[in-house]
């Protein structure tokens, strides 16, 4: 079964929409790693200590206060040496839909500043600074989404703080599973692909049943051509003829292979009218009388009638009714001329006269091919449409006429 991008575009068009969007998935997936592994940096001034965490949208945020008491007194107290002690919690905020781990906070705090005990995290103090880090063992290895981590320490002072510059590092946890974009990517990639899948298998299916009934209509005309010549020993297989010739001089001039396929089974069926045609008649050997010649030609409006209802094969009655009509106008029945005549009896035409031609007749032995070349070439633009001619002839020189395909 040939592969043909017509008769699956609609497969093709799923197929090259799943590859898109499957980029598209793969594009996100690659952005989320990177994400992953992007260090994500955020400093912050903080405000006075008392004063009320302010709402924010950004995706991190910081907060240190002095906690409370129950008794109500925030908890920091003055050494007798006039120094103050006091216990500082800092949040580390995570706004984002996504985990915010490996994380390192830089405050800074006075130079004479020292720790007396902390919590949770990795404290690292010098001159000037106290670094913080998020420690698996402790509850402040990941910042959860739109949650925060508390850290802090007891630090001993000269005077109370009442502000730091935090520098903090870090970087978002994104799991694909969790990423709306992604998820959305990845639903349309398999809903397209099995789309595509179910377009294929249709198309498949749809084919292989084309072909089956296209050859039970074929061994149907080829029975129906076979019963149409079997009345005159000189035309047998004429009709099967016809319908080979047609079809190659379709191909030769480069039309499609559906209509190749048709002008095939058109060519077989275009002589069904003799079928009505009386024998005395249909086989006469003798030269036809005018009312003999007259009730002859009825033969392309009978074969016209009795396909007109066969919609298997479109506009096949045409075959029937017109293969006789003349590119100059002067054939029969409606003396159609020129592109008037539906192309498929043109072809018709060329192919029904030089099986004539190339055949014995009851009146006459038949002709040589030079001689069919000749009456071609002369007859071309007259009787016999230019292009299928020409096709013809250049078959008949080529000696493809006669090859199997």
């Amino acid at each position: 079964m040939k592969f043909s991008l017509k008769k699956y575009k609609i497969s093709l068009i799923l197929f090259i929409v799943t590859l898109i969007l499957l980029y598209i998935c793969l594009s996100i997936l690659t952005w989320i790693f990177n994400q992953n592994e992007t260090l994500v940096t955020f400093a912050k001034n903080t405000l006075e200590q008392n004063t009320d965490y302010p709402a924010t949208n950004s995706n991190l945020d910081i907060k240190m206060e002095i906690p409370t008491r129950t008794d109500g007194v925030k908890n920091c107290w003055q050494e007798a040496d006039g120094s103050w002690g006091s216990q500082y919690d800092i949040y580390v905020i995570n706004n984002t839909d996504y985990p915010f781990v490996d994380w390192r906070l830089e405050m800074s705090v006075p130079d004479e500043a020292r720790i007396d005990s902390s919590w949770n995290g990795t404290y690292i103090e010098s001159p000037g600074k106290i670094t913080i880090s998020g420690s698996a063992p402790f509850l402040t290895a990941i910042a959860p989404p739109h949650n925060n981590v508390k850290v802090g320490y007891v630090l001993y002072t000269n005077k109370l703080m009442t502000g730091s510059n935090f520098y903090l590092t870090g970087r978002f946890l994104r799991k694909p599973l969790k990423d709306i974009p992604f998820m959305t990517s990845l639903i349309l990639v398999i809903l397209s692909f099995l789309a595509f899948i179910i377009s294929l298998v249709s198309s498949i299916m749809v084919e292989r049943q084309k072909i089956k009934d296209e050859e039970k209509i074929e061994d149907l005309l080829q029975l129906c051509a076979r019963f149409i010549d079997v009345r005159d020993e000189y035309t047998k297989m004429h009709s099967s003829h016809v319908g080979i010739y047609a079809r190659k001089i379709a191909k030769e001039m480069g039309l499609s292979e559906d209509f190749q396929k048709t002008i095939y089974y058109m060519g077989m069926m275009h002589d069904v009218g003799k079928v009505l045609i009386p024998n005395e008649i249909l086989c006469k050997t003798e030269k036809l009388t005018p009312e003999e010649w007259f009730e002859m030609r009825k033969h392309t409006t009978y074969g016209a009638e009795i396909l007109k209802d066969f919609k298997a094969i479109p506009n096949i009655k045409d075959a029937a009714l017109y293969h006789h009509e003349r590119y100059d106008g002067k054939g029969y029945p409606q003396g159609l001329k020129g592109q008037e005549i539906p192309l498929e009896a043109r072809i018709i035409g060329v192919a029904d006269s030089y099986d004539a031609m190339h055949t014995n007749r009851s009146y006459r032995v038949h002709l040589s091919d030079d001689v069919i070349l000749s009456e071609l070439e002369k007859n071309k633009g007259s009787q016999f449409d230019p292009q299928a001619a020409e096709a013809m002839i250049r078959l008949l020189k080529a000696n493809k006429l006669h090859q199997s395909e």
